[in-house]
């Protein structure tokens, strides 16, 4: 048991981990966020090891004082594989911000790939990211699309509706987070930019933080099962917590780094996002509590970025529609959890 070396994370982490066992030049450096993932995180590390007949990984899992066994599972995968995995965690809950920055600091390979405890991917998905990344000079991040599954691993649908594309920092502040952050894959030299948010944050602050640093890709082939609804998914139990830190990452852009139409367009985006869940939960609270802000951020004016929002709404509808048209014409529908 090592003490975590770095002075910018807390004292009370440390390190499980065999020094002398562990590979010497990984390839990419696997980073697992673990807390309260017991029923999926053996899935989750089973499907990162498989990766190593590719090329050489470390995987580093930080595992934030778990109430379940999670922590119990992460030492005994660690005490199986000392030459691949590293167990990061303390004697008390540091939060997801913190347990990210442990992991990360301590990465040593040339790339680093992130994955959520409950999700899992599927084979050969860091070759194929680690190719295109040496023959894309100026990628700073290549992401694919994910499978989303329920907690039995039943297939529910796709992530996206995103082909294979590259985005820069306003395209990706235009339309909005789509992209799944368990199929991440960037460049250790990259790294600066993400410990460069030292406040709580979510994954799409960490994507518009990638994208200054180049251009993002997507691969359109799905790579990862993405478990929806999980019993630790911020998403579903924490949306409003979610809702405010997706809008801190909107405004954490550098307004000379983007244009008025781009975050015209992304403030309209994030209305028509709150639109959407106000219908779903019906909470209109929603609505009067989040539209009257975005439209005072907005450079474009309450009149004209509330066009931009009603189009925004009337965009993603149409692309619904259509796909519950094809499905009653050729007999199935592929949920598509974010429609860009």
């Amino acid at each position: 048991m090592t003490p975590a070396s770095n002075s910018d994370v807390s004292h009370d982490s440390y390190e499980i981990s065999d020094r002398i066992a562990l590979v010497k030049e990984p390839v990419v450096s696997v980073l697992i966020l673990a807390y309260n993932h017991g029923p999926y995180l053996a899935q989750a590390i089973d499907s990162a090891l498989a990766q190593r007949t590719d090329l050489p990984i470390e995987l580093l899992i930080g595992e934030d004082c778990s109430t379940d066994n999670t922590r119990d599972i992460a030492l005994r995968y660690q005490e199986a594989h000392p030459d691949i995995i590293r167990v990061f965690t303390a004697d008390k809950n540091v939060g997801p911000t913190l347990n990210h920055r442990r992991i990360l600091l301590s990465a040593r390979g040339e790339f680093c790939a992130y994955l959520d405890g409950d999700d899992y991917w599927l084979p050969g998905k860091l070759l194929r990211q680690v190719n295109f990344l040496r023959e894309h000079s100026g990628c700073a991040a290549v992401f694919t699309n994910a499978l989303t599954v329920d907690q039995n691993n039943q297939s529910v649908g796709v992530f996206n509706d995103v082909g294979n594309e590259q985005f820069d920092l306003g395209s990706l502040l235009r339309r909005g987070n789509f992209l799944n952050n368990s199929s991440v894959v960037y460049r250790a030299a990259s790294r600066p930019a993400l410990l460069g948010i030292e406040v709580a944050s979510i994954d799409y602050r960490w994507h518009l933080q990638l994208a200054r640093t180049g251009f993002v890709a997507q691969l359109s082939e799905p790579k990862v099962a993405y478990r929806i609804g999980s019993v630790g998914s911020m998403v579903v139990h924490g949306n409003d917590r979610v809702r405010q830190l997706y809008w801190e990452a909107i405004m954490s852009v550098p307004r000379e780094m983007v244009t008025d139409n781009d975050l015209a367009h992304g403030i309209a985006d994030f209305i028509r996002r709150v639109f959407y869940r106000s219908l779903r939960t019906r909470q209109i609270r929603l609505l009067k509590e989040w539209v009257p802000p975005a439209l005072a951020a907005s450079p474009y004016g309450r009149t004209r970025t509330s066009l931009l929002a009603a189009g925004s709404v009337m965009r993603i509808a149409y692309k619904e529609l259509s796909s519950r048209l094809r499905k009653g014409v050729h007999g199935h529908h592929s949920k598509v959890l974010y429609r860009r």
